[in-house]
Formats: structure tokens, C-alpha cells, sequence
């Protein structure tokens, strides 16, 4: 009796040319790797010069805004000074008026004096029958009249002395009075234009400084998209190489069970012999295998909600308020302890502490700029603005100032030129700075 051998159905699973087939596989997946490999290291290298690429614009992008801000700041006290030179020539006008009164004033007394030595001069002439003190002494009848003339005519002179000097100093007065009123209203119009002049310029640096910003903006977003694909494409290049990779695991995996089928059907040819009539019965089972993935979610911030403190308002205007006059400008200040002991602040760290101040948050100290104020609350319109919205300033970049609005046109802010103080936003330097953008923060 012949045994009969079960070979498991190793015919349909090897298969003529199937055992040749996974080094054929390996040989082309190892290749396609290395192309891989190659091309990831492409991308990388393409990543960390555009990463570099992308800090360089950044650092001239804080550059630029730096120098704009520097600007910023002598244009407005730039615009101080002309309004002080303004009211300085308004005074000096009020002082010509003045001094015209008094040459009016003057030149009555002039007349005054000259009418009296008129009538001197008449009263001889009727008492000597002359034109001339000379004629007044030489009509004398006798010596005592002689004398009594003499005495006259020279206490007339000695008064006609005391006009004459009186006449030249009041002259004198009117005309160096005249000459530095004019020199000093020369020297103010000269000063109103240079200054005129300056802001001017100062307003056109700004300008060019906000369109090369616009274009180094621009750069900066093109080259960040950039990286952003060549991100992507390094991360598409990696699941391509784990793919391939886990495809070369599977084809070695099929290559030793190859291996092994053929090795079980030699030790199977082997035991059966030559014999024909064996019969091999196959039994095959499929195993089964599952994927799991897994879900990623996102969490999209809805921005800051508006705080319903209905106290809040007039407490942090009052807090802020009470630094008026005793504060100084320090550009990153506020955002210390120490340097809100010292009254340090720049223009968002005082509208934080402010409303911090009345229990509203409107980020740490640490983290506050017009940058993050610009998004708390919510936003409305220039005409529906009311006491307590946060107000903003295109200054050396857009959003750039920021200050608590109070109503009537005026608002408490924090600047470079006097602190922190209360200015009008609806006229002058803020008038033609004022962004239309109004935040509430508070209901």
C-alpha cells in the first residue's frame, strides 16, 4: 500500500515562473527607493534654503518696520512742533496788534509834544515881535527886561530839550520794538516751513516705506508658500518611501514563503518518487486582515467674545486716566511688573492694562500688540462707535496705534510725544492717521 502525501496545493502556489518573480520586484522596488531617497533630498535642501530665504525677508520685513516706526514717531512730534510754532505765531500776531495800539499811542504824544513847541515858539514871537530867541532877548527894553527874557527863553529851551529827547527816545522804542517783532515773525514763518517742509517729507518716506513693506510682504507670503509645497512634497516623498517600503517587506515576505514551498515541494518530490498514481489533494485558506485608521480633528478658534462687564468701560477709562501726565513711552514696555511700577508703556500694553485693570482680559502682557488687539471683540462701524471701542492708527504700519475711545471726537491713548495723554482724533496728526477701524470690546 502506497502513502499518500498531501502537498497542500504547492503547484498553485508556486507556479513556474512565480518563484523568480519577487527578485525581479526587489531588484526594481530597491531602485525606485533610491529615486526616492534621491528626490526627498532634493526637497530638503529646496526646504532649508527657502527657510532661510524666508528669515531673511523677515528680519528686513522687522527692519522696515522698525525704520517706519522711527519715522512714525518724528512725524508726529514733528506735527507737535507745527502746531506749537502755530501758536507761537498766533501770539506773536496778538503782540503786533498790541504794539500798533502803542504806536498809535506814541505818535499822539509826538504830536502832543509838537503842538506845545508850536505855541512856545508862537507865545515869543506875540511877546517879542520875532521870529527867534535871539530876536526875543535882542527886543529887550531895558536890562532887567533883558534878564527877565534871558531867564524865559532859556527855560523854554531847557523844556524844548526835554520834548526833543523825549520825542527821540519814544522813536527809538517804536523802532526796535518793530525791528524784533519782525525779525521774530520771520524767524516763526521760517521755522512754520521748514517744519512744513520736514512733515512732508516725513510723509513721503512713509509712503515709500509702506509700499517696499507691501512688496517685501509679498515676497515673504510667495516664499512661504513655497516651503509650504515643498513641505508637502517632502511629506508625500515619505509616504511614498514608507509605501514602497512596506511593498519591499511584503515581496521578501512572498519571497521565503516561495522559498519554502519550494523547498517542501523538493522534500515531497523526493519522498513520493517517480511514482504517478499519487494524488495530491489541496487545501487552501485565505487569512483575513483589517485596517483601522484613525480620524483627525481641527479646532478653528470662533475669536474672542465680547465681554459683558457693564462696569468695565468707565474702570479701566478711569485706571488709564489716572497715568495722564505721569507716564513715558518705551517701545515693548508694560509688559513687566517693574515697568508698570515705572509708568513704561507703549500704545497696546496700556490698553491691555487698562482694561486688565477693570477686570477685562484682552491677552497676557507678554503677548499684547495691536497685532492681537485687532482681533479681540468685535469689530464695528466708524459711525457706531461709542465710549470704551478700541480705535486704531495707520502709523508706521496699518494698525499700528491704538487707543480707548471716550466720546466727542477724543481718545486716551499712549503715544511717543507726550505718554500717555488725551488727544483728538478729529483733527490733525489723528484725523489723517485714523484707520476707520473700531473694535468693541466690552457691551
Amino acid at each position: 500500500m502506497k502513502r499518500k502525501v498531501c502537498t497542500f496545493g504547492l503547484a498553485s502556489v508556486i507556479g513556474t515562473a512565480g518563484i523568480f518573480t519577487p527578485f525581479i520586484n526587489n531588484t526594481a522596488s530597491a531602485q525606485t527607493q533610491q529615486e526616492i531617497q534621491k528626490k526627498r533630498s532634493d526637497v530638503n535642501s529646496s526646504i532649508e534654503s527657502k527657510r532661510k530665504e524666508v528669515a531673511k525677508l523677515q528680519k528686513q520685513q522687522e527692519q522696515l518696520e522698525e525704520k517706519a516706526k522711527k519715522l512714525d514717531e518724528k512725524a508726529l512730534d514733528t506735527s507737535n512742533k507745527i502746531e506749537d510754532k502755530k501758536a507761537e505765531h498766533k501770539k506773536a500776531k496778538e503782540e503786533v496788534a498790541k504794539l500798533k495800539k502803542e504806536i498809535k499811542e506814541t505818535e499822539k504824544r509826538i504830536k502832543d509834544r509838537s503842538e506845545k513847541i508850536k505855541q512856545r515858539v508862537r507865545s515869543l514871537q506875540e511877546n517879542g515881535g520875532s521870529q527867534s530867541y535871539v530876536d526875543v532877548l535882542l527886543g529887550a527894553q531895558s536890562f532887567g527886561d533883558f534878564i527877565t527874557r534871558a531867564t524865559a527863553v532859556s527855560t523854554i529851551m531847557d523844556a524844548d530839550k526835554d520834548l526833543l529827547e523825549e520825542q527821540e527816545k519814544d522813536k527809538n522804542k517804536l523802532e526796535e520794538a518793530m525791528t524784533d517783532l519782525n525779525n521774530k515773525l520771520d524767524e516763526i514763518q521760517t521755522t512754520l516751513a521748514d517744519l512744513k517742509k520736514l512733515k512732508k517729507d516725513l510723509d513721503q518716506q512713509l509712503k515709500n516705506q509702506g509700499k517696499l513693506s507691501k512688496q517685501l510682504k509679498e515676497k515673504q507670503n510667495k516664499a512661504e508658500s513655497e516651503l509650504n509645497s515643498l513641505k508637502d512634497q517632502a511629506g508625500s516623498l515619505t509616504k511614498e518611501e514608507v509605501a514602497l517600503q512596506q511593498k519591499i517587506k511584503a515581496e521578501k515576505a512572498n519571497e521565503a514563503v516561495a522559498k519554502k514551498a519550494q523547498q517542501e515541494s523538493k522534500a515531497v518530490e523526493k519522498h513520493s518518487g517517480s511514482s504517478s498514481d499519487g494524488k495530491s489533494s489541496g487545501s487552501s485558506h485565505n487569512g483575513s486582515s483589517s485596517k483601522s485608521s484613525k480620524g483627525s480633528s481641527r479646532n478653528y478658534s470662533s475669536g474672542s467674545a465680547v465681554s459683558s462687564n457693564s462696569g468695565a468701560i468707565e474702570g479701566a477709562i478711569s485706571a488709564g486716566s489716572s497715568l495722564v501726565g505721569k507716564t513715558r513711552y518705551v517701545f515693548g514696555g508694560g509688559r513687566t511688573q517693574s515697568d508698570i511700577d515705572n509708568g513704561r508703556f507703549d500704545c497696546s500694553s496700556f490698553v491691555r492694562w487698562a482694561y486688565a485693570s477693570a477686570g477685562v482680559q484682552l491677552g497676557s502682557g507678554l503677548s499684547a500688540s495691536t497685532s492681537t488687539l485687532i482681533s479681540k471683540g468685535r469689530a464695528v462701524s466708524q459711525g457706531d462707535m461709542k465710549r470704551g471701542d478700541l480705535v486704531f492708527f495707520d502709523t508706521y504700519k496699518t494698525n499700528g496705534h491704538v487707543g480707548i475711545y471716550l466720546g466727542n471726537g477724543r481718545f486716551l491713548n499712549c503715544n511717543t510725544s507726550h505718554g500717555v495723554s488725551i488727544d483728538n482724533m478729529s483733527g490733525g496728526y489723528w484725523k489723517n492717521h485714523f484707520s476707520g477701524v473700531v473694535r468693541r470690546v466690552v457691551e
